[in-house]
């Protein structure tokens, strides 16, 4: 079932609902439109309060048009980049491979890096490897942040959550989004801590910020206003 909601500060929000959905998903469509994916059932009234308590973090998604992509462009990641090369074999065609800790994303020399297509492709390969590197950077740096508090999480996960960077289950497993590895470390280790802080308490209570403050060093406002701030380099 489709259709679509009017927002002040989004304009006209497409949305999808799909049977078997259990959670809402926002992202942008490649013309431009933001599109929620919600379980089937759901009121207007609840697809526009489901925005309002996203309205944050779906300020920090990146359109399609905002994203831009360049031959030679390097790309900042956390413990490593991605720096996009041309090449004349495959037309049609991205090409990757790591040399150390820099990924090759190598375009034929034809294609036109302003498509939205072309934007999506490329992100999607870039999402991709930075879930392999995810697993072997992010998870072990959690692990020295927790060891660093004290804290013992019964494990750490990655995840591809857009609206969610981090997540704290109910059996203390800490899942941290992918995305995460587009951060600068400072943002990377607030989420961590913010995450860490939910072992403890399962809420935002006051009591919460006070214990993920003195995780975060007595910054915990400073480094939300920072991400916030955070823009994506690729289409989510």
């Amino acid at each position: 079932m489709k259709g679509y909601i009017e927002d002040k500060e989004f304009g006209k929000i497409h949305v999808e609902l799909r049977r078997g959905m259990t959670s809402v998903r926002f992202t942008y469509h490649a013309d431009g439109h933001l599109l929620m994916r919600a379980p089937l059932g759901v009121s207007v009234a609840d697809m526009q309060r489901m925005v309002d308590m996203n309205r944050e973090r779906l300020r920090t998604f990146p359109r399609p048009d905002s994203v831009t992509f360049h031959l030679g462009q390097f790309i900042e990641c956390y413990k490593c980049r991605v720096i996009i090369e041309p090449q004349s074999r495959m037309p049609g065609y991205i090409l990757n491979h790591w040399e150390g800790d820099t990924l090759h994303l190598q375009v034929h020399e034809s294609a036109n890096l302003e498509d939205d297509n072309v934007k999506r492709t490329l992100s999607s390969v870039i999402g991709r490897a930075m879930d392999v590197q995810a697993h072997a950077v992010l998870l072990p740096f959690a692990q020295r942040v927790a060891d660093e508090l004290g804290l013992q999480p019964a494990g750490f996960e990655v995840g591809r959550g857009m609206r969610k960077l981090g997540h704290c289950t109910s059996r203390n497993v800490i899942q941290l989004s992918r995305n995460l590895m587009f951060m600068p470390e400072e943002l990377v280790c607030y989420i961590i801590c913010h995450e860490l802080a939910h072992i403890t308490h399962k809420n935002h209570s006051p009591q919460f910020h006070a214990l993920c403050d003195k995780y975060c060093g007595g910054k915990e406002k400073a480094l939300e206003r920072q991400l916030r701030q955070f823009r994506f380099p690729i289409v989510l």
